[in-house]
C-alpha cells in the first residue's frame, strides 16, 4: 500500500516517465506515438485510488497531449469521495527540460462539493519535480485554488480559499455541528498553506468569517455580522505538533443564552501556543489567553486527554482593573431575577483556578476596594479588601475579608473584618463577625456552609448571631418609623437556609420596653426575592405600656402587657393575616392607669367612631383607672375582625374600667376593612392629632 505523496509520486512517476519520455525531442518528428498504463488501485490507511488511467501522445510539433482517470478516490478522515475525476491538457510543450501545460481541464463527475470543472496548469521536469496549479474550484457557493509543488526532497500545497459559503463548509468538515433548523449565513475566505518531505512537516492558515448571522428557532443562539480572523502556525516537531494561533473578533453581536456579547463595543481575542500529539491524542497548552478589549482578560496554560475529553491537569487565572464590565458582561445575565441582577460594582478584582481529573483542586479570590451597590438601595457592600482561598484537601488557608462596611434597608455599618475557611464542601468562620451598628453591634458568632461548591447537592447554611446595644431612637430614624426610645438586644440561634428559605430554628428572642418578646418558627421564602413571604408567631411578656405608649404617641397608658400573635403571614412585606391578642397579664400589680387621649383613640379603633370625651363632663379627668386591657384582631385577607373582652349585651370591652370616675371602652363593630383600621392606627401615630 502507498502511504505518503512521496510513494503515490513514486509509484505514477515510472509511468510518466515512460510516456513522456517516448515523446521527446528525439521522437518528435514521429507523429502519432502513443502510451497507456493502468493501476487498478493504490491507497493507503484512511484513503484510496481505483482505476487509475494514464494516457499520452505525441505529435509533429513535439508536444504531447496527457489524459489521466481516477474511477474513484476515497478521502480521508471519511471526507467522503471523488467519482470520475478527469485532469487532461490537450499541448503539453517541451522546453529547458521540463514538460509544461498552460491551460488544461479538470472535471469530476461526483465530490463531497458537487460536481466539478475547473482549468489547471502545471509542469513536470525530467529530475522528478513537478507543479500543479487549478483554479476556479466551485465550492460552496464559492471558489478554491489549489498550487501543488514536488521535488524529491520536499513537497508543498497551497489551498486559497474564497467566499466559501459557512453552513456546508461546517457540514462538509463536522457533520451535524450546525442543527439543520437553524438559519446560517455568513462567507469564508483565506489561504492554507501544507508542506513538508515524506509526509506532512509544516502548516500555516488565514481564515477570515465576514458577515456570519445565525439563530436557532428556540431563540437561545444567534449572531449578527460576526467577523472573525483566525490565524494559525504549526509544525511538526518528532511525535507531535508545535503551534501558535490568534483568534480576533473585532466586530458582531453574540448571543449565547443568558450572555450577550457585542464585539464593536468589547473586541475579543484570544492567543494560544502549544502542542499536540495525535498517536496519544494529548493537547498541551504552554500558554492562553482570553482578552475582551480594555475590560479584563483570562489566561491559562494545561494538558488535556483529547480522545476522552478529560481535563489532565489545567491553571486559569484572570484579572480586572474595572470589575464593573466582568459583572455587566459574565455575572449579571445569570442574576437575573435574584437580589443581585442590578447592581453598580467598582473595584479591582483577580481570580485563579488550578483543576486536575477530579475537577477544581484550588482557587483563589482577591478583592482590591470592590464595593457593589444596588441600584434599587436595598443594600450596598462598601470598598472591600482581602482575599479568599479554597481548596479540596482538608488542609485549608485562611481567608480574610477587611470591609469599610455594608448597607442594608438604608442603615449602614461600620467597618468590620470577616475571617473563615473555606475547605472542600464546607465554608465556616475563624472567629465571629461584629459589626459596628447604631452604637451598639451586631455579631455572626457562628456560620457554616455545606453543599455551595460541589455540584449537584443542595447548598444549606446554619448560623447563630446575637444584637447588643444597638439604639432604637436611630434605627428608627433611620427606617422612618415611630420613634422607639432605648436599645435593642436580641439573640437568633439556629438560622439556616436551604431551598431559598429562610429560618430561625431556635427563635428571637427581643428585650424592649422593659419586657421580653420572642419571635418563634420563623421562616422567610425568598427574603431577597421581588415577593418574600414571612411566617412567624410571637408572644410579648410584660411590656411596659408606659414606654410603649409613648413612643407610639398614643396617649399615656401605665400597667403591664401581654401578647399573642399567632399565624402570622406577610406577603411582599404586607401583612396577609394574622390573630393577635394583646391584654392585661393576670396577676399584674403594677398601676393601671389610663389617660384621656388612649381612650379617646382606643374607642376610634374599636368603632370608628370618636369618643367625645372632650364635650362632656369627663375632660375634668386626665387619667382613668382601668381593670383590664383585651384587644384581639384576626385578619384575614383584606378583612378584620376586632373583638374584646365579652358582654351581656353583644359588644365587647376593648378596657374595663375600675373606680371613679369609671370608664370602659367598648366596641360593637366587629368586621372592618383593614385599610380603614391603618388608616385609624396611622391618626394614632399623629401626635396632637385632634378628637372633635
Amino acid at each position: 500500500m502507498v502511504r505518503s505523496p512521496k510513494r503515490l509520486w513514486a509509484v505514477v512517476a515510472p509511468w510518466l516517465v515512460a510516456l513522456m519520455g517516448l515523446a521527446g525531442p528525439s521522437v518528435a518528428a514521429d507523429a502519432g506515438i502513443g502510451l497507456s498504463a493502468e493501476i487498478e488501485s493504490i491507497g493507503g490507511e484512511d484513503w484510496a485510488a481505483e482505476g487509475i488511467a494514464l494516457a499520452a501522445r505525441s505529435s509533429r510539433s513535439g508536444s504531447l497531449s496527457l489524459d489521466v482517470r481516477l474511477a474513484r478516490l476515497r478521502l480521508p478522515e471519511g471526507q467522503g469521495e471523488v467519482t470520475d475525476l478527469r485532469l487532461q491538457c490537450a499541448d503539453v510543450a517541451w522546453a529547458d527540460g521540463r514538460w509544461r501545460c498552460e491551460q488544461g481541464r479538470l472535471t469530476a463527475a461526483a465530490s463531497p462539493v458537487g460536481a466539478q470543472e475547473a482549468v489547471w496548469s502545471g509542469h513536470w521536469h525530467r529530475d522528478g519535480s513537478l507543479a500543479l496549479e487549478i483554479s476556479a474550484f466551485q465550492v460552496a457557493a464559492g471558489s478554491l485554488d489549489l498550487t501543488m509543488r514536488y521535488d524529491t526532497t520536499a513537497w508543498r500545497a497551497d489551498l486559497g480559499l474564497s467566499r466559501l459559503d459557512v453552513a456546508p463548509v461546517v457540514e462538509l468538515l463536522s457533520p451535524g455541528a450546525i442543527p439543520n433548523d437553524w438559519e446560517t449565513r455568513g462567507r469564508l475566505s483565506g489561504r492554507v498553506t501544507v508542506q513538508g518531505r515524506s509526509g506532512v512537516s509544516r502548516a500555516e492558515a488565514q481564515w477570515v468569517v465576514d458577515r456570519l448571522s445565525f439563530a436557532a428557532p428556540d431563540g437561545t443562539q444567534a449572531a449578527e455580522d460576526l467577523i472573525v480572523r483566525v490565524d494559525l502556525n504549526a509544525s511538526a516537531r518528532s511525535t507531535a505538533w508545535s503551534f501558535d494561533a490568534i483568534l480576533r473578533w473585532p466586530s458582531g453581536v453574540l448571543y449565547s443564552e443568558p450572555l450577550f456579547l457585542d464585539a464593536g463595543t468589547v473586541p475579543v481575542t484570544l492567543n494560544a501556543d502549544g502542542r499536540y500529539a495525535p498517536g496519544r491524542q494529548r493537547l498541551e497548552l504552554d500558554a492562553w489567553t482570553l482578552g475582551f478589549g480594555q475590560a479584563f482578560k483570562v489566561s491559562g496554560a494545561g494538558r488535556f486527554d483529547t480522545a476522552n475529553a478529560v481535563i489532565l491537569e489545567s491553571t486559569v487565572a484572570a484579572h480586572a482593573d474595572d470589575a464593573g464590565p466582568v459583572y455587566d458582561l459574565l455575572l449579571q445575565p445569570f442574576l437575573i431575577g435574584t437580589a443581585a441582577d442590578d447592581l453598580a460594582v467598582t473595584g479591582s478584582v483577580g481570580a485563579v483556578l488550578h483543576l486536575d481529573e477530579d475537577g477544581v483542586e484550588q482557587a483563589g479570590l482577591t478583592l482590591n476596594g470592590v464595593a457593589m451597590v444596588d441600584r434599587r438601595e436595598r443594600f450596598a457592600l462598601h470598598p472591600t479588601d482581602g482575599s479568599v482561598a479554597w481548596q479540596r484537601r482538608p488542609a485549608g488557608s485562611d481567608s480574610r475579608l477587611d470591609t469599610q462596611g455594608v448597607t442594608l434597608l438604608g442603615i449602614r455599618s461600620g467597618p468590620f473584618t470577616a475571617r473563615g475557611a473555606f475547605v472542600a464542601d464546607r465554608v465556616s468562620l475563624s472567629s465571629p463577625v461584629v459589626v459596628p451598628l447604631l452604637t451598639g453591634e451586631v455579631a455572626l458568632d457562628r456560620f457554616e456552609l455545606t453543599g455551595a461548591l460541589v455540584h449537584g447537592q443542595t447548598p444549606r447554611w446554619t448560623a447563630s448571631a446575637s444584637v447588643r446595644g444597638v439604639s432604637l431612637d436611630e434605627m428608627t430614624r433611620e427606617l422612618d418609623w415611630p420613634p422607639f426610645s432605648g436599645t435593642l438586644s436580641a439573640t437568633l440561634d439556629d438560622m439556616s437556609y436551604v431551598d431559598r428559605i429562610f429560618s430561625v430554628g431556635g427563635g428571637l428572642r427581643l428585650s424592649a420596653f422593659d419586657g421580653e418578646i420572642r419571635v418563634d418558627d420563623l421562616t422567610i421564602q425568598d427574603p431577597l426575592g421581588s415577593v418574600p413571604v414571612l411566617d412567624a408567631s410571637a408572644t410579648l411578656r410584660g411590656l411596659n405600656l408606659e414606654a410603649l405608649t409613648h413612643t407610639f404617641r398614643f396617649g399615656r397608658i401605665e400597667g403591664r402587657l401581654d401578647g399573642d400573635v399567632n399565624d402570622l403571614q406577610l406577603v411582599a412585606w404586607e401583612p396577609d393575616r394574622f390573630d393577635l391578642h394583646l391584654y392585661t397579664p393576670a396577676g399584674d400589680r403594677s398601676r393601671r392607669r389610663i389617660s384621656q387621649r388612649a381612650v379617646e383613640n382606643l374607642t376610634e379603633l374599636g368603632s370608628g367612631v370618636p369618643a367625645g370625651l372632650s364635650s362632656s363632663f369627663l375632660s375634668l379627668f386626665e387619667e382613668f383607672g382601668y381593670d383590664a386591657i383585651d384587644v384581639r384582631i384576626a385578619l384575614r385577607g383584606d378583612v378584620a375582625e376586632i373583638d374584646g373582652l365579652a358582654r351581656e349585651d353583644g359588644g365587647y370591652y376593648l378596657v374595663r374600667g375600675r373606680g371613679l370616675p369609671r370608664i370602659d371602652v367598648i366596641g360593637r363593630n366587629r368586621r372592618v376593612a383593614w385599610k380603614d383600621l391603618l388608616d385609624r392606627l396611622r391618626q394614632i401615630q399623629v401626635e396632637g392629632a385632634r378628637i372633635e
